[in-house]
């Protein structure tokens, strides 16, 4: 079982090109033009959404169990 993360954004490097909401399975993350938004019920901690940031403002926090 894959270890379940909450993902965060460097919003000093993240430029909201939305290439990380483009790319989630569950639409975990949404870009508008001026917020990043990350809806951790729909994350399923696959973090193809930190691999797809072009500028590596993405990471993932291990979650604790009952978060």
């Amino acid at each position: 079982m894959p270890e379940k993360i909450r993902v965060v954004v460097n919003e000093d490097r993240c430029y909201l090109c939305g290439g990380c909401a483009g790319v989630c399975p569950t639409l975990a993350i949404n870009v508008s033009a001026s917020r990043w938004e990350f809806f951790q019920e729909k994350c399923i901690s696959c973090r193809i959404c930190i691999s797809a940031c072009p500028v590596g403002a993405l990471s993932g926090e291990p979650l604790g169990v009952g978060e």
